[in-house]
């Protein structure tokens, strides 16, 4: 999909307010653009797919508010996950002869993801007096 440079801008300040959205004038203004440069870019994300710009009386006028339908996409979720280095992941699978239903590393790091802190160092603490006996 082809972009100009002040769409790419547009689409970075659009993902800062993802859930609320930002009106149009106020993205205009943070573009530095020309209200005719603001709704023509606004025209174009939203032809592409990725705003919605929904109509709203704002200080006394209608005017639209433009909200992503695009998300930031993170890594954070799967950070630490035992997959990648696993020295079955060449064989894991829903044919392979390793299964990842029935995998002990990978139980126990989505349970250590659901785990709070507070139960992290509870366990922590009882795993070093296990080792000190």
């Amino acid at each position: 999909m082809k972009m100009s440079k002040l769409e790419k801008r547009a689409i970075k300040l659009l993902l800062k307010y993802e859930d609320k959205g930002l009106l149009q004038s106020e993205l205009w203004h943070k573009l530095g653009v020309t209200s005719r440069e603001g709704s023509r870019i606004a025209i174009k994300l939203e032809k592409k797919g990725i705003v919605k710009r929904v109509k709203e009386f704002a200080k006394d006028r209608w005017t639209r508010r433009l909200v992503p339908l695009i998300r930031q996409v993170t890594l954070d979720p799967i950070k630490g996950a035992p997959c990648p280095s696993c020295m079955y992941n060449s064989v894991c699978g829903r044919r392979g002869t390793v299964s990842p239903t029935k995998c002990i590393w990978l139980e126990e790091w989505v349970l250590s993801a659901y785990k709070s802190p507070s139960e992290t160092q509870k366990i922590k603490v009882q795993e070093e007096g296990l080792q000190e006996n």
